[in-house]
């Protein structure tokens, strides 16, 4: 089972790596990305607009056990004493497997309580 994981996770990261390379990101195009699981607290919609009022684009909510890849973080709208993070996603993986290639914008303290952010994983967005 534990090569099966390793299979999975690697496949998962060369997908993203290819999707990376070859996808364009719009008007919130940065040098760097990263792949991150969400934890295991809460669930993240994926918005139209760094705003959790904005529409959301159309895929499903991404929950712990799912990933989401990003390349940038904004300041948009706040949710509750969250804070004001958002960041740009390109890339939405559920369950590890299936996949969804859809731009939009997650709410970072959902994701990864804003490490990427804090860490300076990902740019601002131009």
């Amino acid at each position: 089972m534990g090569k099966m994981l390793r299979r999975a996770a690697v496949s998962t990261v060369a997908l993203v790596a290819a999707t990376t390379a070859v996808v364009g990101t719009g008007g919130a195009q940065a040098s760097a990305s990263t792949v991150i699981a969400l934890g295991n607290t809460y669930s993240a919609g994926v918005y139209s607009a760094p705003n959790a009022g904005s529409a959301k684009v159309g895929v499903p909510d991404l929950h712990p056990g799912d990933s989401v890849a990003v390349n940038c973080w904004t300041a948009g709208g706040s949710v509750g004493n969250f804070g004001n993070v958002w960041y740009h996603a390109f890339q939405e993986i559920y369950g590890g497997a299936s996949y969804q290639q859809v731009g939009g914008w997650v709410f970072a303290p959902y994701v990864d309580g804003a490490a990427a952010f804090h860490n300076n994983w990902i740019p601002k967005c131009p």
